[in-house]
Protein backbone atom coordinates (compact mmCIF):
# COMPACT_ATOMS: atom_id res chain seq x y z
CA UNK A 1 0.00 0.00 0.00
CA UNK A 2 0.98 3.50 -1.51
CA UNK A 3 2.19 6.15 1.63
CA UNK A 4 -0.64 8.86 1.94
CA UNK A 5 1.20 12.38 1.46
CA UNK A 6 -0.95 15.68 2.26
CA UNK A 7 0.33 19.18 0.45
CA UNK A 8 -0.89 22.05 2.35
CA UNK A 9 -0.18 25.75 0.54
CA UNK A 10 -2.30 28.22 -0.35
CA UNK A 11 -0.32 29.01 -4.09
CA UNK A 12 -1.57 26.50 -6.08
CA UNK A 13 1.74 26.32 -8.41
CA UNK A 14 3.43 25.14 -5.18
CA UNK A 15 0.56 22.26 -4.84
CA UNK A 16 0.64 21.53 -8.27
CA UNK A 17 4.64 21.21 -8.38
CA UNK A 18 4.35 19.08 -5.08
CA UNK A 19 2.01 16.64 -6.78
CA UNK A 20 3.67 16.16 -10.15
CA UNK A 21 7.49 15.44 -8.18
CA UNK A 22 5.02 12.69 -5.70
CA UNK A 23 2.99 11.73 -7.55
CA UNK A 24 4.80 8.22 -8.86
CA UNK A 25 5.77 7.21 -5.57
CA UNK A 26 2.91 8.15 -3.16
CA UNK A 27 -0.88 9.00 -2.61
CA UNK A 28 -1.06 12.73 -2.64
CA UNK A 29 -4.26 14.99 -1.20
CA UNK A 30 -4.28 18.88 -1.53
CA UNK A 31 -5.13 21.48 1.00
CA UNK A 32 -5.40 25.29 0.13
CA UNK A 33 -5.66 26.48 3.83
CA UNK A 34 -4.79 25.27 7.30
CA UNK A 35 -8.08 25.21 8.24
CA UNK A 36 -8.47 22.51 5.46
CA UNK A 37 -5.41 20.80 6.09
CA UNK A 38 -6.04 20.41 9.55
CA UNK A 39 -9.95 18.71 8.90
CA UNK A 40 -8.26 16.21 6.33
CA UNK A 41 -6.07 15.50 8.94
CA UNK A 42 -8.01 14.85 11.25
CA UNK A 43 -10.19 12.57 9.33
CA UNK A 44 -7.63 10.10 8.02
CA UNK A 45 -3.89 8.91 8.59
CA UNK A 46 -1.21 10.57 6.82
CA UNK A 47 1.99 9.21 6.63
CA UNK A 48 3.69 12.52 6.04
CA UNK A 49 2.10 16.53 5.76
CA UNK A 50 4.03 18.88 3.62
CA UNK A 51 2.95 22.42 5.28
CA UNK A 52 3.44 25.90 4.29
CA UNK A 53 4.02 28.15 7.16
CA UNK A 54 1.83 31.22 5.69
CA UNK A 55 -1.43 29.76 5.05
CA UNK A 56 -4.79 31.73 5.15
CA UNK A 57 -7.25 30.87 7.91
CA UNK A 58 -4.88 29.12 9.85
CA UNK A 59 -0.73 28.70 9.54
CA UNK A 60 1.16 25.76 9.86
CA UNK A 61 2.71 26.64 13.31
CA UNK A 62 -1.09 26.46 14.58
CA UNK A 63 -1.75 23.26 12.48
CA UNK A 64 1.12 21.64 14.50
CA UNK A 65 0.33 23.00 17.55
CA UNK A 66 -3.25 21.23 16.70
CA UNK A 67 -1.16 18.15 15.69
CA UNK A 68 0.71 17.81 19.13
CA UNK A 69 -1.88 18.74 21.15
CA UNK A 70 -4.29 15.75 19.53
CA UNK A 71 -1.45 13.20 19.22
CA UNK A 72 -1.65 13.08 15.50
CA UNK A 73 1.01 10.40 14.01
CA UNK A 74 1.56 12.35 10.79
CA UNK A 75 5.10 13.39 10.16
CA UNK A 76 5.07 17.18 9.52
CA UNK A 77 7.47 18.93 6.86
CA UNK A 78 7.23 22.64 6.72
CA UNK A 79 7.56 24.63 3.37
CA UNK A 80 9.16 28.13 3.94
CA UNK A 81 10.63 31.00 1.85
CA UNK A 82 14.30 31.96 3.02
CA UNK A 83 13.19 35.09 5.19
CA UNK A 84 10.89 32.51 7.26
CA UNK A 85 13.63 30.53 7.95
CA UNK A 86 13.86 31.54 11.97
CA UNK A 87 9.86 30.75 11.66
CA UNK A 88 10.72 27.61 10.32
CA UNK A 89 13.12 26.18 13.57
CA UNK A 90 9.87 27.14 15.42
CA UNK A 91 8.27 25.08 13.84
CA UNK A 92 10.85 22.04 14.43
CA UNK A 93 10.48 22.77 18.38
CA UNK A 94 6.98 22.05 17.65
CA UNK A 95 7.13 18.86 16.38
CA UNK A 96 7.91 19.53 12.78
CA UNK A 97 10.86 16.81 10.97
CA UNK A 98 12.64 19.26 8.73
CA UNK A 99 12.00 22.12 6.46
CA UNK A 100 12.24 22.68 2.80
CA UNK A 101 13.06 25.60 1.30
CA UNK A 102 11.31 27.74 -1.59
CA UNK A 103 12.35 26.78 -4.75
CA UNK A 104 12.67 23.30 -4.13
CA UNK A 105 15.57 21.01 -5.51
CA UNK A 106 13.72 17.78 -6.51
CA UNK A 107 16.18 15.29 -5.57
CA UNK A 108 16.49 16.93 -1.98
CA UNK A 109 12.81 16.93 -1.76
CA UNK A 110 12.87 13.20 -2.37
CA UNK A 111 15.97 12.35 -0.35
CA UNK A 112 13.61 14.01 2.75
CA UNK A 113 10.56 12.68 1.91
CA UNK A 114 12.07 9.33 2.31
CA UNK A 115 13.98 10.62 5.70
CA UNK A 116 10.50 11.38 7.00
CA UNK A 117 8.92 8.06 5.73
CA UNK A 118 11.65 6.55 8.08
CA UNK A 119 10.80 8.57 10.86
CA UNK A 120 6.86 7.84 10.17
CA UNK A 121 7.89 4.26 10.11
CA UNK A 122 9.97 4.16 13.47
CA UNK A 123 7.44 6.04 15.32
CA UNK A 124 4.62 3.39 14.40
CA UNK A 125 6.90 0.41 15.16
CA UNK A 126 7.83 1.81 18.60
CA UNK A 127 3.81 2.55 19.48
CA UNK A 128 3.22 -1.00 18.09
CA UNK A 129 5.63 -2.45 20.61
CA UNK A 130 4.31 -0.04 23.46
CA UNK A 131 1.09 -2.01 22.57
CA UNK A 132 2.14 -5.01 22.64
CA UNK A 133 4.07 -4.79 25.79
CA UNK A 134 0.96 -2.82 27.74
CA UNK A 135 -1.42 -5.41 26.40
CA UNK A 136 1.36 -7.91 28.16
CA UNK A 137 1.18 -6.45 31.39
CA UNK A 138 -2.30 -5.82 31.25
CA UNK A 139 -4.26 -6.77 34.42
CA UNK A 140 -6.87 -9.20 33.04
CA UNK A 141 -3.36 -10.84 31.12
CA UNK A 142 -1.65 -11.99 34.51
CA UNK A 143 -2.20 -15.63 35.78
CA UNK A 144 -3.54 -15.28 39.02
CA UNK A 145 -6.25 -17.68 40.27
CA UNK A 146 -4.64 -18.98 43.52
CA UNK A 147 -5.54 -17.22 46.48
CA UNK A 148 -2.24 -16.04 47.43
CA UNK A 149 -1.90 -14.40 43.70
CA UNK A 150 -5.43 -13.08 43.95
CA UNK A 151 -4.87 -11.08 47.25
CA UNK A 152 -1.64 -9.37 45.80
CA UNK A 153 -3.33 -8.08 43.06
CA UNK A 154 -5.96 -6.69 44.56
CA UNK A 155 -3.56 -4.90 46.80
CA UNK A 156 -1.56 -3.76 43.57
CA UNK A 157 -4.73 -2.59 42.25
CA UNK A 158 -5.00 -0.45 45.22
CA UNK A 159 -1.38 1.35 44.69
CA UNK A 160 -1.41 1.61 40.91
CA UNK A 161 -1.15 5.49 40.96
CA UNK A 162 -0.74 6.76 43.75
CA UNK A 163 3.43 6.63 43.49
CA UNK A 164 4.10 5.24 46.71
CA UNK A 165 7.21 3.13 46.76
CA UNK A 166 7.17 -0.45 46.43
CA UNK A 167 9.23 -3.39 47.62
CA UNK A 168 8.73 -6.38 46.21
CA UNK A 169 10.32 -9.58 47.51
CA UNK A 170 10.27 -13.30 46.75
CA UNK A 171 12.46 -15.84 45.73
CA UNK A 172 14.62 -16.16 41.96
CA UNK A 173 12.19 -16.74 39.63
CA UNK A 174 9.08 -15.75 40.99
CA UNK A 175 8.67 -13.05 38.60
CA UNK A 176 9.67 -9.65 40.42
CA UNK A 177 10.42 -8.01 37.77
CA UNK A 178 7.46 -8.70 35.51
CA UNK A 179 5.25 -7.24 38.81
CA UNK A 180 7.20 -3.78 38.42
CA UNK A 181 6.41 -3.86 34.87
CA UNK A 182 2.36 -4.54 35.86
CA UNK A 183 2.33 -1.73 38.01
CA UNK A 184 3.91 0.76 35.99
CA UNK A 185 2.09 -0.32 32.50
CA UNK A 186 -1.64 -0.06 34.35
CA UNK A 187 -0.26 3.39 36.33
CA UNK A 188 -0.58 6.82 35.09
CA UNK A 189 3.13 6.71 34.24
CA UNK A 190 1.98 3.93 31.10
CA UNK A 191 3.14 6.12 28.67
CA UNK A 192 6.56 7.30 30.40
CA UNK A 193 9.95 5.11 30.82
CA UNK A 194 10.48 1.89 32.82
CA UNK A 195 14.23 1.69 33.50
CA UNK A 196 15.27 -1.35 34.87
CA UNK A 197 18.20 -1.94 36.88
CA UNK A 198 19.92 -5.19 38.48
CA UNK A 199 22.09 -4.15 41.46
CA UNK A 200 23.67 -7.34 41.66
CA UNK A 201 25.22 -7.13 37.54
CA UNK A 202 26.97 -4.18 38.16
CA UNK A 203 30.19 -3.74 39.58
CA UNK A 204 30.61 -1.63 43.21
CA UNK A 205 32.87 0.69 41.45
CA UNK A 206 30.20 1.36 38.66
CA UNK A 207 26.68 1.27 40.63
CA UNK A 208 27.05 4.95 41.43
CA UNK A 209 27.51 6.11 37.76
CA UNK A 210 25.00 3.98 36.55
CA UNK A 211 22.44 5.10 38.60
CA UNK A 212 22.95 8.78 38.64
CA UNK A 213 25.60 9.83 35.97
CA UNK A 214 28.56 11.86 35.72
CA UNK A 215 30.20 15.19 34.60
CA UNK A 216 32.47 15.21 31.84
CA UNK A 217 36.26 15.08 33.33
CA UNK A 218 34.47 13.52 36.45
CA UNK A 219 37.02 10.82 36.22
CA UNK A 220 39.38 9.26 33.97
CA UNK A 221 37.86 8.73 30.20
CA UNK A 222 34.93 10.77 31.21
CA UNK A 223 35.38 12.67 28.09
CA UNK A 224 31.48 14.09 28.22
CA UNK A 225 28.52 14.14 30.40
CA UNK A 226 26.94 10.79 31.39
CA UNK A 227 23.50 10.73 31.76
CA UNK A 228 22.23 8.03 34.61
CA UNK A 229 19.24 5.83 34.98
CA UNK A 230 17.39 7.73 37.30
CA UNK A 231 17.72 11.04 35.00
CA UNK A 232 16.46 8.05 32.50
CA UNK A 233 13.14 7.27 33.64
CA UNK A 234 11.96 11.11 34.77
CA UNK A 235 8.22 11.23 34.77
CA UNK A 236 8.70 7.63 34.65
CA UNK A 237 9.32 3.97 36.75
CA UNK A 238 12.84 2.92 37.66
CA UNK A 239 12.90 -0.54 39.23
CA UNK A 240 16.08 -1.47 41.22
CA UNK A 241 16.95 -5.73 41.79
CA UNK A 242 18.74 -7.04 44.03
CA UNK A 243 19.10 -3.79 46.16
CA UNK A 244 20.49 -5.55 49.21
CA UNK A 245 23.54 -5.36 46.46
CA UNK A 246 24.18 -1.73 46.83
CA UNK A 247 27.07 -0.40 48.79
CA UNK A 248 26.32 1.58 51.87
CA UNK A 249 27.21 5.12 50.39
CA UNK A 250 25.51 4.38 47.34
CA UNK A 251 22.13 3.38 49.67
CA UNK A 252 22.91 6.38 51.59
CA UNK A 253 22.46 8.78 47.83
CA UNK A 254 19.26 6.54 46.86
CA UNK A 255 17.84 7.45 50.24
CA UNK A 256 18.22 11.15 49.69
CA UNK A 257 16.73 10.71 46.17
CA UNK A 258 13.88 9.20 48.04
CA UNK A 259 13.55 11.99 50.44
CA UNK A 260 13.69 15.24 48.50
CA UNK A 261 13.29 14.16 44.85
CA UNK A 262 17.16 15.30 43.38
CA UNK A 263 20.48 14.52 43.36
CA UNK A 264 24.03 15.43 41.90
CA UNK A 265 25.83 13.54 39.04
CA UNK A 266 29.38 12.40 39.83
CA UNK A 267 31.81 14.88 39.85
CA UNK A 268 28.94 17.79 39.53
CA UNK A 269 27.10 20.32 41.92
CA UNK A 270 23.96 20.93 40.31
CA UNK A 271 21.04 19.65 41.76
CA UNK A 272 18.90 17.60 39.71
CA UNK A 273 14.88 17.11 40.09
CA UNK A 274 13.15 14.14 39.17
CA UNK A 275 9.61 12.58 39.30
CA UNK A 276 10.34 8.79 39.27
CA UNK A 277 8.78 6.34 40.81
CA UNK A 278 10.62 3.66 42.51
CA UNK A 279 10.15 0.03 42.96
CA UNK A 280 12.56 -2.07 44.60
CA UNK A 281 12.83 -6.18 44.53
CA UNK A 282 15.08 -8.38 46.60
CA UNK A 283 15.44 -11.74 47.24
CA UNK A 284 17.35 -11.33 50.43
CA UNK A 285 17.07 -11.00 53.58
CA UNK A 286 17.27 -7.16 54.17
CA UNK A 287 16.23 -7.45 57.58
CA UNK A 288 19.04 -9.81 58.24
CA UNK A 289 20.94 -7.55 56.31
CA UNK A 290 20.74 -4.34 58.97
CA UNK A 291 21.72 -6.64 61.31
CA UNK A 292 24.71 -7.19 60.12
CA UNK A 293 25.65 -3.64 59.05
CA UNK A 294 25.20 -4.20 55.22
CA UNK A 295 21.74 -2.55 54.72
CA UNK A 296 20.74 0.62 55.89
CA UNK A 297 17.62 0.81 58.88
CA UNK A 298 16.39 4.10 57.52
CA UNK A 299 16.11 2.93 53.78
CA UNK A 300 14.35 0.06 54.51
CA UNK A 301 11.77 1.74 55.86
CA UNK A 302 11.41 4.42 52.86
CA UNK A 303 11.26 1.46 50.40
CA UNK A 304 9.47 -1.25 52.21
CA UNK A 305 5.99 1.80 52.35
CA UNK A 306 4.09 -1.18 50.35
CA UNK A 307 5.40 -4.63 50.39
CA UNK A 308 4.79 -6.96 48.14
CA UNK A 309 5.34 -10.87 49.46
CA UNK A 310 5.69 -12.70 45.98
CA UNK A 311 4.59 -16.83 46.62
CA UNK A 312 6.78 -19.37 45.17
CA UNK A 313 5.20 -21.53 42.18
CA UNK A 314 4.90 -24.56 44.82
CA UNK A 315 2.55 -22.38 46.47
CA UNK A 316 0.08 -21.64 43.46
CA UNK A 317 -0.71 -24.66 42.58
CA UNK A 318 -4.19 -23.47 40.44
CA UNK A 319 -1.49 -21.31 38.58
CA UNK A 320 0.65 -24.09 37.39
CA UNK A 321 -1.37 -25.42 34.50
CA UNK A 322 -2.31 -22.34 33.47
CA UNK A 323 1.30 -20.84 33.34
CA UNK A 324 2.77 -24.13 31.05
CA UNK A 325 -0.34 -24.02 28.48
CA UNK A 326 0.17 -19.99 28.41
CA UNK A 327 4.50 -20.99 28.04
CA UNK A 328 3.72 -23.63 25.70
CA UNK A 329 1.15 -21.36 23.56
CA UNK A 330 3.89 -19.13 23.30
CA UNK A 331 6.55 -21.15 22.41
CA UNK A 332 4.65 -22.68 19.75
CA UNK A 333 3.84 -19.32 18.71
CA UNK A 334 7.28 -18.50 18.50
CA UNK A 335 9.11 -21.60 16.75
CA UNK A 336 5.48 -22.07 14.55
CA UNK A 337 5.41 -25.41 15.81
CA UNK A 338 2.09 -26.97 17.08
CA UNK A 339 3.27 -28.98 19.90
CA UNK A 340 0.61 -30.31 22.27
CA UNK A 341 1.25 -32.09 25.98
CA UNK A 342 -0.36 -35.34 27.30
CA UNK A 343 -2.18 -35.56 30.82
CA UNK A 344 0.12 -37.68 32.43
CA UNK A 345 3.11 -35.44 31.40
CA UNK A 346 0.87 -32.47 32.77
CA UNK A 347 0.25 -34.16 35.57
CA UNK A 348 4.24 -34.52 36.12
CA UNK A 349 4.61 -30.77 35.41
CA UNK A 350 1.93 -29.94 37.54
CA UNK A 351 3.12 -31.68 40.78
CA UNK A 352 6.76 -30.82 40.51
CA UNK A 353 8.02 -28.58 42.84
CA UNK A 354 9.78 -26.36 40.88
CA UNK A 355 12.25 -24.93 42.42
CA UNK A 356 13.53 -22.35 40.14
CA UNK A 357 9.52 -21.04 40.06
CA UNK A 358 7.74 -19.41 37.13
CA UNK A 359 11.70 -19.12 35.46
CA UNK A 360 12.21 -22.60 35.46
CA UNK A 361 9.26 -23.42 34.31
CA UNK A 362 9.35 -20.88 31.38
CA UNK A 363 13.06 -22.38 30.37
CA UNK A 364 11.80 -25.65 30.56
CA UNK A 365 9.15 -25.46 28.41
CA UNK A 366 11.30 -23.59 25.55
CA UNK A 367 13.27 -26.43 25.51
CA UNK A 368 10.82 -28.58 25.73
CA UNK A 369 9.41 -27.08 22.59
CA UNK A 370 12.60 -26.87 20.87
CA UNK A 371 13.62 -30.12 21.26
CA UNK A 372 10.39 -31.80 20.34
CA UNK A 373 9.53 -32.02 16.17
CA UNK A 374 5.89 -32.67 16.62
CA UNK A 375 2.70 -33.87 18.69
CA UNK A 376 2.22 -34.02 21.98
CA UNK A 377 4.72 -34.04 24.52
CA UNK A 378 4.99 -37.46 26.84
CA UNK A 379 6.18 -38.29 29.88
CA UNK A 380 9.93 -39.99 28.32
CA UNK A 381 9.97 -36.21 26.86
CA UNK A 382 10.40 -34.94 30.38
CA UNK A 383 13.98 -34.36 31.95
CA UNK A 384 14.74 -37.35 33.80
CA UNK A 385 14.26 -35.41 37.59
CA UNK A 386 10.29 -35.23 37.03
CA UNK A 387 10.09 -38.66 36.20
CA UNK A 388 10.36 -39.75 40.01
CA UNK A 389 6.82 -38.94 41.47
CA UNK A 390 6.92 -36.93 44.95
CA UNK A 391 5.64 -40.23 46.78
CA UNK A 392 9.31 -41.81 45.66
CA UNK A 393 11.08 -38.46 46.24
CA UNK A 394 9.51 -38.44 49.84
CA UNK A 395 10.23 -42.49 50.69
CA UNK A 396 14.26 -41.49 49.96
CA UNK A 397 13.74 -38.74 52.02
CA UNK A 398 12.33 -40.18 54.95
CA UNK A 399 9.38 -39.10 56.49
CA UNK A 400 6.63 -36.80 55.68
CA UNK A 401 7.95 -33.35 54.67
CA UNK A 402 7.03 -29.47 53.89
CA UNK A 403 7.57 -28.21 50.62
CA UNK A 404 10.27 -26.33 51.27
CA UNK A 405 12.03 -29.00 53.40
CA UNK A 406 11.82 -30.99 50.15
CA UNK A 407 13.03 -28.39 48.10
CA UNK A 408 16.00 -28.04 50.36
CA UNK A 409 16.94 -31.85 50.12
CA UNK A 410 15.89 -32.14 46.70
CA UNK A 411 19.01 -29.22 45.90
CA UNK A 412 21.62 -30.84 48.25
CA UNK A 413 20.67 -34.25 46.94
CA UNK A 414 21.56 -32.76 42.88
CA UNK A 415 24.24 -30.79 43.65
CA UNK A 416 26.26 -34.19 46.39
CA UNK A 417 25.00 -36.69 42.96
CA UNK A 418 26.57 -33.81 40.24
CA UNK A 419 29.69 -32.68 42.38
CA UNK A 420 29.14 -29.05 40.52
CA UNK A 421 26.78 -26.35 40.98
CA UNK A 422 26.86 -25.53 37.05
CA UNK A 423 25.54 -28.98 36.21
CA UNK A 424 23.11 -29.18 39.05
CA UNK A 425 21.49 -25.52 38.40
CA UNK A 426 21.50 -26.58 34.54
CA UNK A 427 19.64 -30.18 34.93
CA UNK A 428 17.31 -28.29 37.81
CA UNK A 429 16.51 -25.73 34.85
CA UNK A 430 17.63 -22.54 36.74
CA UNK A 431 20.50 -19.86 36.60
CA UNK A 432 23.66 -20.99 38.21
CA UNK A 433 23.04 -17.13 40.06
CA UNK A 434 19.60 -18.37 40.57
CA UNK A 435 20.57 -21.75 42.69
CA UNK A 436 23.56 -19.66 44.72
CA UNK A 437 20.69 -17.78 46.12
CA UNK A 438 19.15 -20.68 47.13
CA UNK A 439 22.16 -21.89 48.77
CA UNK A 440 22.78 -18.36 50.22
CA UNK A 441 19.21 -18.89 52.10
CA UNK A 442 19.92 -22.24 53.19
CA UNK A 443 23.35 -20.71 54.74
CA UNK A 444 21.03 -18.08 56.38
CA UNK A 445 18.70 -20.75 57.83
CA UNK A 446 21.51 -22.65 59.21
CA UNK A 447 21.28 -25.70 57.55
CA UNK A 448 24.22 -25.75 55.35
CA UNK A 449 27.51 -24.00 55.85
CA UNK A 450 30.75 -23.58 53.82
CA UNK A 451 33.08 -26.30 53.39
CA UNK A 452 36.35 -25.74 51.68
CA UNK A 453 35.13 -25.10 47.80
CA UNK A 454 31.60 -26.37 48.32
CA UNK A 455 28.76 -26.82 50.76
CA UNK A 456 28.27 -29.30 53.41
CA UNK A 457 25.13 -29.84 55.80
CA UNK A 458 25.12 -28.44 59.48
CA UNK A 459 26.08 -30.91 62.00
CA UNK A 460 22.11 -30.43 63.38
CA UNK A 461 21.28 -31.85 59.80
Amino acid sequence: MRHKILVADDEVWVRELLYEILKDEYEVSQSRDGEQAWELLEEGEFSIALMDLRMPRMDGLEVLEKMSAKGIVTVPVVITANKDVDSAVRAMKLGAYDYVIKPFDNEKLLILVKNALEKYRLQNEVRNLREVVRTTYKFENMIAESPSMQRIMVLVERVLDNDSTLLITGESGTGKEVMARVVHYNSKRKDKPFIALDCAAIPDTLIENELFGHEKGAFTGAMSRGVGKFELANNGTIFLDEIGNLRLDVQAKLLRVLQEREFTRIGGAEKIQVDVRIICATNANLVQGIREGRFREDLYYRINVVPIVLPPLRERGADVEMLIRFFLSRFNNQLQKEVGISKEALRILCRYSWPGNIRELENMMHRLVIVKAAGDLEVEDLPEQLHAGPAEELTVFGDVLTLQELEFRYIMNMIEREGNISQAARILGVTRKTLHNKLNRFQEEGKIHKSGEGWALTSEM
